[in-house]
């Protein structure tokens, strides 16, 4: 029964993000570096750990960041390129196991359950994948093995930065585990946090004593979730991704504006990374969505359902302003554009017309979306002309 036990990896990537920034920027290298904006706007997506020696953490509006560290190294978000170098690690992942599933862009569990007559135990696996990692993005990761997703995923947390952490169910192990801070578990975020420190319950350990049935009534299904984690019993298997349902992106303005010929801009940005996107899942969608939050923090959304599936950046394009045209920019003023595509089909199962000729624009994007996968991104936009400016 011993030989049967899972395997699971938890790779997650050191401050991803962050790391990325300073690899390319020698400047940055031992500095605080924050990822995220629009400055003074938004909020941290990724802090280098000399950042996070100031309290600074992803998730954290800039402007208290600009308070805690004023002295830090702010720089904006580019998505595009981690997403770039995520496809590089995620290919990694594959080499070892198909049972990969990824969470976010920087971090994935791996089921190598199985896989010791090809690669070795799991711990030679994650060294493996780590050095593999190093090697072809020269970015640190941290990895945690476990004999289930709990174990694994606080083993990856506590080696960080660059570890590599094992984590039995053994009576020390577990001993040592139960007195580590609720908010070592996976899921338990500030909120639950703070309503488990009401009742007493600040560490793990607490929480393993806490009746099942208190943390039900209390938390209904997360009650039971957190129960088991604190217990150490966690039977979810390693899922495989599905098709993806929608691709999207949205972005927060660096100021309030109502000013349509800058919002025609923004979202032709966004429309291109998407595209970039579709083409990469090999997907078309029909149904586009545009959402808006104003200045006063209320919001708005519509969408529409077209005939043909599409991944042309001038269809989704032509389709958002006509959406956006639709809102009234008179009294608000705009604070964050949220484009998607959905209704996703994979490419090789859309059933075209046979006397259908092929659209020049679908070429154009084809062609724009291939010479930046392959010389980096952003290296071709659309831009807008005049007389779709003033229209």
């Amino acid at each position: 029964m011993q030989e049967n036990k899972k395997q699971i990896i938890h790779v997650d990537m050191d401050a991803f993000f962050a790391q990325i920034e300073q690899r390319d920027n020698p400047g940055y290298k031992n500095k605080p570096l924050i990822v995220g904006g629009p400055l003074n706007r938004g909020v941290i997506s990724s802090a280098s750990y000399e950042a996070r020696t100031y309290g600074l953490h992803s998730g954290m509006p800039i402007y208290k960041a600009r308070k805690l560290c004023p002295k830090g190294i702010y720089v904006p978000v580019d998505m595009e390129k981690y997403l770039f170098e995520s496809r590089i690690i995620r290919n990694i992942f594959y080499q070892f196991t198909p049972l990969v599933e990824p969470v976010g862009c920087d971090e994935a569990f791996l089921d190598v359950t199985g896989c010791e007559k090809l690669f070795g135990k799991a711990f030679d696996i994650a060294k493996k994948i780590k050095g593999a990692i190093y090697e072809k993005t020269n970015l640190t990761s941290s990895a945690g093995i476990g004999s289930n997703k709990f174990f694994a995923k606080l083993a990856s947390n506590l080696g960080k930065p660059n570890g590599l952490t094992v984590l039995e169910k053994t009576p020390e192990i577990m001993s040592k585990i139960k007195m580590l801070p609720v908010s070592s578990i996976w899921g338990i975020g500030k909120s639950t946090e703070e309503s488990l420190n009401k009742m007493g319950v600040k560490s793990i350990g607490d929480l393993a004593n806490i009746p099942l049935e208190i943390l039900k009534m209390k938390f209904k299904e997360m009650g039971e979730f957190i129960y088991k984690m604190a217990n150490g019993i966690d039977n979810r298997s390693v899922s495989t991704p599905s098709d993806p349902k929608s691709i999207g992106r949205e972005m927060t303005l660096s100021a309030d504006t109502s000013d349509m010929p800058t919002l025609r801009i923004v979202a032709l940005r966004l429309i291109q990374k998407i595209a970039a996107n579709l083409s990469r899942e090999k997907c078309k969608g029909r149904t586009i969505t545009i959402k808006v939050r104003f200045s006063d923090f209320t919001g708005t959304s519509s969408r529409i359902t077209i005939d043909k599936y599409t991944d042309s950046i001038f269809d989704i394009y032509k389709i958002a302003i006509s959406l956006m045209q639709k809102i009234d920019l008179v009294r608000k003023k705009v604070r964050m554009i949220g484009i998607s595509v959905s209704g996703l089909k994979k490419c090789e199962l859309i059933e075209y017309n046979l006397f259908e000729n092929p659209d020049k624009k679908d070429n154009l994007t084809k062609t724009i979306c291939e010479i930046n996968s392959r010389y980096g991104t952003n290296k071709i936009f659309v831009a807008e002309s005049i007389n779709d400016i003033k229209q």
